[in-house]
């Protein structure tokens, strides 16, 4: 092999480098760069709401799970992803004592509370690469039988992705300063939320949702019998 082809090969060898590392790594990255922004403005809430350390991120998980599971395309599994974790982006700008209070809240104090939604929506427009999400996350709260808020929406009215938040964001507040990894608890949280199926929330994509959450749970006593009695 004389020099020219081996320079020639080089080249070429590192051309097609460049090129896979253009066309498929580096949008890989640039996706998880973008997911753990998305996780570190989720987490700005978190430090605000007391008991919700990791919320955002078991919204995520489950939000991706029902999605996938209803066969949705990978492009909508993934803006549902991104949205459930700016859901509640809005509550940002909610006073402190309100957000954290202990005893229930006054009706003015609960209206105050509904506008995390259209706040929520609000930031996320500014951002041209988030404004699809706004819908999304404007009726995260809406109820599958028009009780919801902010505009009352009622059944498939709701965007499908808003069903789904609104599924997976009960389900973390259900679990609020408890052990979020833990399978049994979670099967609880998912259980206290169920008298909402058909009233709040569509009664489908809840069944789909409490099907991945009693998986879960079977799952991790069968391994728990096999670390028992391995």
């Amino acid at each position: 092999m004389n020099f020219t082809i081996f320079v020639y090969i080089v080249v070429m060898g590192s051309v097609a480098f460049l090129c896979y590392y253009a066309l498929l790594w580096l949008p890989r990255q640039i996706r998880r760069d973008y997911r753990d922004g998305l996780h570190a403005l989720a987490r700005a809430v978190e430090i605000r709401e007391h008991g919700t350390t990791g919320s955002a991120r078991l919204r995520a998980y489950y939000a991706t799970q029902i999605a996938q599971r209803l066969g949705l395309p990978a492009r909508v599994v993934r803006d549902i992803e991104f949205a459930s974790l700016l859901q509640e982006i809005g509550k940002v700008s909610i006073p402190y004592g309100i957000l954290n209070k202990e005893e229930p809240l006054t009706s003015d104090e609960e209206a105050v509370l509904q506008l995390h939604c259209v706040l929520g929506q609000k930031m996320v427009q500014q951002v041209p690469s988030l404004e699809r999400l706004a819908t999304f996350i404007r009726h995260h709260h809406e109820n599958w039988d028009g009780s919801g808020y902010p505009d009352g929406l009622q059944g498939e009215e709701i965007p499908l992705a808003s069903r789904i938040l609104h599924i997976v964001g009960d389900h973390a507040d259900a679990l609020r300063g408890k052990d979020i990894d833990n399978p049994s608890l979670r099967l609880q949280a998912a259980e206290q939320i169920e008298a909402g199926r058909g009233t709040q929330y569509d009664p489908q994509v809840f069944e789909v949702f409490q099907a991945i959450v009693r998986a879960e749970t079977s799952r991790q006593a069968r391994l728990s019998y096999h670390e028992r009695y391995a």
